[in-house]
């Protein structure tokens, strides 16, 4: 109870200064940081209560981020530039807001010719070349994959839409191996491709948040087939195979991001355990893993950990009857002697076990994964309050 009290305490000062004060005490912002707020609450003291149960939270939040970072984006394109199309003014000055998605893209191609593929300013803008790849070589190091179900503005999509049906129409657990070779097999491509084409070959005709996003003018029979591909990928991948499936099936199979954060994550201070001894291969969290991280192999060999592609999203710790998967720190704590983690020799004091619960991977890893989560929505949605009240506030 304690420790999630401070907890609190520490979020609370997090959201004051990054979405408050930042923000000069505005309306929007005091509402959206009493959303936060209590999203972190709920989520910290339910985690305490009981392991696993705090994970809707995260799942509303990256909802309504995906959402209200898109309305935020869109009304910024349509200020800027009338509508939703990349003009060839915004190209031929490198002005367009550079993507996460576009790292694995753009790292090839700037190593073999030291030009940057994407036409984005390398900084001075919120979404430059510079601020975003800091961004994604800080996460790497803190939470890695955990990017793609904590933090990521487009994932929300998918995680909403998951969660539409209660039982999955499509069963894909057999085919989670072949998933995951896909999707790095379709990360290589698209990384040669884009070193042979020196352009961002997903960026020009595979994104499917292009359709809620910025796209190419449809002028030319090329323009035409991209936009099509753009709009059956994401009804498709974002919205019909996630409710069939309440999988997450465009970051697991397509997103080259996705992909690369996996092979980068070794990096990351945390990773997920599976106790062997505890697990009894009953396959909920299997089933549920909207990664295709774990899949009858993973239990069946006792690998004690989900795959490469795992993103810390907690919903295979919230099923699991056993509580045999935990949040842990990729060294090994017990060998260097620390018990932070160790519930099996607790300290005797009232405070040494608040500093143990304190420094608990789970909780030090949803600290850190909400704190990213706050840093880089507050703009976005504070923009999107402010349009959402204008409009029912009649304003023009």
């Amino acid at each position: 109870m304690i420790s999630s009290l401070i907890l609190s305490a520490m979020m609370a000062f997090i959201v004051f200064f990054f979405v408050v004060l930042m923000h000069n005490f505005a309306p929007a912002a005091i509402l959206y940081a009493l959303f936060l707020m209590f999203l972190f609450v709920r989520m910290t003291f339910a985690e305490n209560k009981k392991i696993g149960t705090g994970v809707i939270y995260r799942r509303i939040f990256q909802t309504v981020f995906a959402v209200g970072f898109c309305i935020a984006f869109i009304a910024d394109l349509i200020a800027e530039r009338g509508s939703m199309s990349i003009t060839s003014e915004a190209m031929s000055n490198s002005e367009l807001p550079f993507c996460h998605i576009a790292i694995p893209q753009v790292l090839v191609p700037l190593l073999v010719t030291k030009n940057i593929i994407f036409p984005a300013r390398i900084s001075g803008h919120y979404a430059s070349v510079a601020s975003m790849i800091l961004i994604w070589l800080v996460c790497t190091l803190t939470v890695g994959r955990g990017w793609c179900s904590w933090i990521c503005f487009y994932g929300g999509w998918e995680e909403g839409f998951s969660h539409v049906a209660k039982k999955p129409r499509i069963k894909l657990l057999p085919k989670n191996k072949e998933l995951r070779e896909f999707h790095f097999g379709f990360m290589f491509f698209i990384i040669l491709a884009s070193l042979c084409e020196l352009a961002c070959i997903y960026c020009e005709w595979f994104c499917p948040f292009k359709l809620v996003t910025e796209f190419s003018p449809v002028n030319s029979i090329p323009s035409l087939i991209a936009t099509i591909m753009f709009v059956g990928l994401f009804i498709g991948l974002v919205i019909v195979l996630p409710i069939l499936t309440k999988k997450r099936t465009q970051c697991s199979s397509l997103c080259p991001f996705g992909a690369f954060a996996s092979l980068t994550d070794r990096f990351s201070i945390f990773q997920m355990k599976i106790d062997t001894d505890k697990c009894s291969g009953c396959m909920k969290c299997a089933t549920i893993c909207p990664f295709s991280a774990i899949d009858i192999k993973t239990i069946q060999e006792k690998k004690g950990h989900p795959e490469i592609t795992c993103a810390k999203c907690g919903e295979c710790v919230s099923v699991c009857p056993n509580k045999a998967i935990s949040y842990e720190f990729r060294f090994n704590m017990k060998k260097s002697g620390c018990s932070c983690g160790n519930k099996k020799n607790p300290p005797k004091t009232a405070a040494g076990r608040i500093i143990q619960q304190l420094l608990h991977p789970a909780n030090l890893f949803r600290f850190a994964a909400f704190s990213f989560a706050v840093i880089m929505s507050s703009d976005f949605m504070i923009k999107s309050l402010n349009l959402i009240a204008g409009l029912f506030g009649g304003k023009k």
